[in-house]
């Protein structure tokens, strides 16, 4: 367990460098965009479609992250009302019933790029496939940093009860 969630960690680094690098790209994409439409007076209509396709790829990218954090919003009402130890078994649920519904997303996501794999963006001319991607990657991330925290979970409540963490 240990090592998938040291996997898992190590290639949240490389989706966080991807997203932070998808980001700069956006802003400068952004400002080059602005520029041309208020100064230069000659809008670009390709940078507005691919700001657009990035800020779905930063977002399901972001979002994968924020799973393994769990900094998601949260209707925390539950956990202030349970004990501490209906507490630990609450999160546990909470995550399994979570990484079941990534894993759902990813499969329809899947089934979805599949089904527009032959249309084509408007400005750019390539498959819009490339773009319903994001749901697929994104959620199999979440499905991944989802199974990592029951992973944590399990290896925490074993350590705190005194068993073994192999």
């Amino acid at each position: 367990m240990q090592q998938y969630i040291a996997a898992v960690d190590h290639l949240n680094k490389v989706v966080k460098y991807v997203a932070s690098a998808m980001f700069v790209a956006l802003v400068v994409l952004v400002f080059f965009q602005v520029i041309t439409r208020f100064i230069i007076n000659f809008p670009l209509a390709w940078s507005e479609e691919i700001s657009r396709y990035l800020t779905i790829y930063i977002v399901f990218l972001g979002s994968a992250l924020a799973v393994r954090n769990r900094e998601h919003i949260a209707i925390d009402f539950l956990m202030d009302v349970v004990s501490a130890a209906k507490k630990r078994k609450l999160q546990f649920i909470v995550s399994i019933i979570s990484t079941v519904f990534f894993i759902i997303l990813c499969y329809y996501g899947t089934v979805l790029t599949f089904t527009v794999i032959g249309q084509l963006t408007p400005t750019l001319q390539f498959s819009i496939a490339w773009v319903y991607a994001a749901v697929p990657l994104g959620s199999l991330i979440m499905a991944l940093n989802g199974i990592a925290n029951i992973c944590s979970q399990r290896l925490d409540y074993e350590t705190a009860v005194g068993g073994e963490t192999k």
